[in-house]
């Protein structure tokens, strides 16, 4: 792969452009022929993976700043599209190398494998609380964690916590790296302990000392806390049970219908009996005065210091969604919301029947089970599932019931800054706001190529950026909803090429792209302008989904972010990204030319372009900083920006 020559462009409104070539700013000679450009995801520090090792390079002082050899396994070596030896770990400024842990800003080893004597490392996990990445691995037959400080960037402690399960080594030997990242599951509590589990077990650590206060053979599918941080209360999981959660990329325990307490620092039972709910419990909620249990065909109300249930017999509802107490007792809200019930202090029902919310046009007539998300406005609610979008308009508010359909290649997301619903299609984009059109919805008619491809919402200042990786849409709903699209055609048949660009979208404040799409799409709280939305397909976040993710939050924040980027970086990402890329090919005067177009996401105008002679370079974009990446062999090139 060798660069002929590489051009910028700025396009002008004439249809015609002007190209000027130059030569690489600088290039840094490698260990061997490149085989990735890597960029680490929060330090920006690009790593070059040749075929003897990983190489990181300092773009300050435009030298090799590290390098750390591969393994000697020609299997492990040889792979290019995947690194069985190398992982780069999200939210964090580390890289896992033959599952030795390694600082991306320098190449220092702060876990080494051998020193350390574990076998390697099952998984990790971010916790913001304490500024910390919590390392599970396998040591002597035991379950070992390690607590890596990022701001001091030093191990905190080391404790082996349980026995580790059945371990099957892998085909390609023990270097192989295939780490599981667990999602926010790992509670740390007011009193500074970890509560960590592992398959069938939960342990509690001091999170100061990383002392092991005890470990309980509880199976947990979900755990929480009494009000007054005293218990843990443990939702034990169904026996195998697995539930596949696609945002997350994780395994999530499904739950069964067991709930028991244990004291938070002895690890004892706090209750003579387990609870025991007639179904498997959907949601628990720890309120103040009594604890909720909300199975399939209703409810019941818990005392913390006994387990005992408080009403005698379970109030009985399909998709309960909320109890809150009032002056007569509770009251229910289920069916999506829009269906309630007065209960007395003993749980009896008080009305004859349920309380439907009335519409302009009637009883509200919602379907009973999951998959449909409501978005309350003041004239009226929105209600979204995977085959409609549907405007339910509130007495008196002068409006007309709306209706649209949608189908499996339909995306949503939500703004919840502007309170807009945006829905893309394949012939249109809907912004649904109610309160703000007379029409329910504005739709812009744009001859989509993909919609189903597209993932990204952004806000900008006074558009939306809605990006694939080779189309966008700009809309700009202040200004008449004038709307600009454009698709990029791939410059080769087949899979496409996966172009990761190292901007912000890859970076810190990202964190939650990995599992959030669905919280953003459904639930989003507001954002700053530059802050990305996921676009995911309509009813994808039911209650419960909704309600798991308010457990989320906290991974959104690391209060510790500056110090792990380089100060130039972390100056060039508090500005917002401007710009995205796409790679291309256009008509030159002998053949197709393959470009990589670098378009404004305020204007839609394609404002640079650099040439490339391969269908398939190796190159990575630095969006932040703006430099461009291109390896030819045993030769790095970087273009300034």
């Amino acid at each position: 792969m060798r660069l002929i020559e590489l051009a910028f462009a700025l396009v002008l409104s004439a249809p015609t452009a002007v190209f000027c070539q130059r030569q690489a700013d600088w290039s840094v000679e490698l260990n061997g022929n490149a085989q990735q450009i890597i960029f680490q995801n929060t330090t920006g520090v690009p790593i070059i993976q040749t075929e003897k090792a990983y190489i990181g390079i300092n773009p300050e002082s435009r030298k090799v700043a590290w390098t750390v050899e591969r393994s000697a396994d020609k299997a492990l070596s040889a792979v290019v599209e995947v690194s069985t030896d190398f992982y780069n770990m999200l939210l964090t400024p580390y890289v896992l190398v033959r599952n030795n842990l390694i600082d991306s800003r320098d190449g220092r080893v702060l876990l080494d494998k051998e020193k350390e004597g574990y076998k390697r490392v099952e998984s990790y996990e971010v916790i913001p609380a304490l500024n910390s990445v919590l390392l599970q691995t396998t040591a002597d037959g035991k379950v070992r964690l390690y607590l890596v400080n990022m701001v001091k960037n030093a191990v905190s402690w080391q404790v082996d916590v349980m026995k580790a399960g059945l371990q099957i080594k892998s085909d390609t030997g023990e270097e192989e790296v295939n780490i599981d990242v667990p999602v926010n599951t790992t509670m740390v509590t007011p009193g500074r302990q970890l509560l960590y589990r592992y398959k069938k077990n939960l342990a509690c650590v001091d999170a100061n000392s990383g002392a092991l206060l005890w470990s309980s053979k509880a199976n947990p599918a979900e755990v929480l806390l009494s009000p007054d941080g005293k218990l843990v209360l443990i939702v034990e999981a169904q026996g195998g049970g697995l539930m596949a959660m696609a945002t997350a990329g994780t395994d999530v325990k499904l739950r069964g219908n067991k709930l028991l307490a244990l004291h938070l620092l002895t690890g004892e039972e706090a209750w003579k009996d387990a609870i025991e709910a007639q179904e498997n419990i959907r949601w628990v909620d720890a309120h103040p005065g009594f604890l909720t249990i909300v199975h399939k065909k209703g409810c019941n109300l818990y005392d913390y210091a006994t387990g005992k249930s408080l009403w005698k017999r379970d109030f009985e509802g399909r998709r309960i969604t909320e109890i809150q107490p009032n002056a007569e007792g509770y009251l229910v809200f289920y069916h999506s919301g829009y269906k309630s019930m007065q209960l007395n202090p003993e749980g009896k029902e008080m009305w004859k029947k349920p309380q439907v919310k009335e519409t302009a046009d009637g009883e509200a007539e919602v379907q009973e089970e999951g998959g449909l998300d409501r978005y309350p406005y003041a004239k009226g609610d929105v209600l979204v599932d995977a085959t409609m979008v549907r405007f339910l308009p509130a007495k008196g508010s002068g409006m007309k019931s709306w209706s649209a359909k949608l189908d499996e290649v339909t995306r949503v997301a939500y703004d919840a800054l502007r309170k807009n619903i945006v829905i893309l299609t394949k012939r249109a984009v809907l912004i649904v706001n109610p309160d703000t059109y007379p029409s329910v919805a504005v739709t812009m008619t744009v001859d989509v190529f993909e919609s189903k491809d597209f993932h990204t919402l952004e806000l900008r200042e006074n558009s939306y950026f809605l990006t694939s990786q080779q189309e966008y849409i700009l809309i700009w709903p202040s200004d008449n909803n004038r709307v600009a699209h454009r698709y990029y055609k791939k410059p080769f048949d087949g899979k496409g090429l996966l172009l990761n660009t190292a901007g912000t979208a890859m970076t810190l404040g990202a964190g939650a792209m990995a599992l959030s799409g669905m919280t953003d799409a459904t639930s989003g709280a507001g954002r700053a302008v530059g802050s990305s939305f996921g676009m995911m397909p309509p009813g994808s976040g039911d209650t419960e989904l909704r309600r798991a993710n308010n457990q989320l939050g906290a991974a959104n924040a690391m209060s510790g972010a500056a110090s792990m980027m380089p100060s130039g970086r972390w100056e060039a990402f508090s500005q917002s990204r401007n710009f995205a890329y796409y790679f291309t090919k256009e008509k030159g005067d002998d053949e197709a030319m393959k470009l990589l177009v670098k378009v404004s996401k305020d204007t839609g105008e394609e404002v640079d372009k650099l040439i490339f002679d391969d269908a398939r370079p190796l190159y990575q974009v630095d969006e932040v900083q703006r430099r461009v990446y291109y390896a030819n062999k045993g030769v790095l090139k970087v273009f300034n920006m």
